[in-house]
């Protein structure tokens, strides 16, 4: 049987791919409540690039570029990424940036590099995707409202678009479900089928190869800056996010959250969540000459736009522009990681696009592990690669909807 053009040229092995030699992220945990709300975006963030360095005793020097996904920076980004960065330990001559394009901020980051590798004519040849989020520390002081906003721009502009950038992500998901026709009960069976993967992944002990160990900071004093704060750290090995003895009826009793007599809640949206992500890419030549195994071959992304107040529908639009760039058919993809920021927009993507539900989010996804917002992009791919390998596929893609971003990867290239 012959492999189909576009497979057979994504399965194809030459010294200039883009590969990818380690996808690893921290346990993810609820805000506020859960075991990594007291940790800084860079501790979560230096845990992960010194866990990649170990791994794959790659030395720091080799990396040229690090590139960080963070959607709730301070400091321009410099606190949450270079901060972290020199602490492991890379020399000077290692370059950081702080990327931020909300939900997919280190999935952008990926490409932005993938692509720097391609275009530079082997001036750059390694560099790390990653991201990180602390949204106990950086979201729940002000929950994202801006204090101050151009009231004739965005928000009595005579472009609707231009008034919606402002809405609430919750009633983008009421839009979705209300205009595209998903029901609360095809929200609540596809959230409560997140929880059940993810807890049976877990299980299984699937996770084991993605998640790294993470000295979780407990401060017993009110104000952490006082000199007499006590801080004492716990080992966290496990997402908290998920829970196993979901039922759809206790998902019934949750009322609406952004809408009196909508059908978005807190069930069937994602998590607000801290954690961080990191992927190592490289030619396959430099993997070679390091003596390291790719894990994964990053193919390519497409961007696409669509109206704010619909944002969760654009995978539904990426998806099919990114099959034609890569002339790959629909059925030749393994997995498919869909970004589940709500139940709406990926029970309506899945449908639009007509994907077997089976492999869609088949380890879970942000619905039952969380949503740390900078570090998801990078979460998903690690996910991705990680479901390819358990399961035998070879070709994979993530979706998200905040970027209108699509990726595709294949595993074991």
């Amino acid at each position: 049987m012959s492999v189909p053009r576009g497979l057979k040229a994504i399965l194809a092995k030459h010294p200039s791919d883009i590969v990818i030699v380690s996808a690893l992220r921290t346990p993810i945990t609820k805000s506020v409540k859960g075991c990594l709300s007291q940790t800084h975006p860079e501790e979560l963030l230096a845990t992960v690039l010194s866990e990649t360095l170990s791994r794959t005793q790659i030395p720091a020097a080799s990396v040229q570029d690090v590139l960080v996904g963070c959607v709730l920076q301070t400091l321009g980004g410099q606190k949450a990424s270079a901060a972290a960065v020199k602490h492991v330990g890379f020399p000077s001559s290692t370059t950081v940036a702080t990327v931020n394009r909300q939900c997919s901020s280190s999935a952008y980051a990926m490409t932005i590099l993938a692509n720097t590798i391609r275009a530079s004519d082997g001036a750059v040849d390694c560099g790390i995707a990653a991201g990180t989020e602390s949204m106990s520390l950086d979201y729940f002081p002000h929950r994202g409202i801006p204090w101050r906003v151009a009231e004739e721009v965005a928000k009595r502009s005579p472009r609707e678009d231009a008034r919606d950038v402002l809405m609430p992500m919750g009633i983008t998901s009421e839009n979705v479900a209300r205009e595209l026709g998903v029901t609360r009960e095809d929200q609540d069976a596809f959230a409560l089928e997140s929880h059940r993967k993810a807890a049976a992944a877990w299980e299984k002990g699937w996770f084991a190869d993605e998640v790294v160990e993470v000295q979780a900071k407990k401060i017993t004093a009110t104000n952490e800056v006082a000199e007499e704060a006590e801080v004492s750290w716990e080992a966290v090995r496990r997402d908290d996010g998920f829970r196993k003895g979901l039922t759809m009826e206790k998902l019934a009793g949750l009322k609406p959250v952004f809408d009196e007599s909508g059908t978005t809640t807190a069930g069937n949206s994602s998590q607000i969540s801290d954690g961080a992500a990191a992927t190592l890419l490289m030619t396959r030549a430099k993997a070679d000459s390091l003596n390291l195994t790719p894990i994964g071959k990053y193919i390519a992304a497409v961007v696409v736009g669509v109206p704010p107040r619909l944002m969760g529908i654009a995978p539904a639009v990426a998806v099919p522009k990114l099959l034609s760039l890569t002339d790959v058919d629909e059925a030749e993809v393994d997995v498919w990681e869909l970004n589940e920021a709500f139940a709406s927009q990926s029970v309506h993507c899945i449908r639009k696009l007509g994907i077997n539900q089976a492999k869609v989010n088949p380890m879970g996804g942000a619905i039952a592990l969380g949503h740390p917002l900078g570090a998801t992009g990078a979460r998903i791919v690690a996910t991705l690669l990680n479901g390819l390998h358990k399961m035998g596929g070879k070709v994979g893609s993530i979706d998200d909807p905040a970027m209108e971003l699509d990726l595709r990867v294949s595993f074991g290239n």
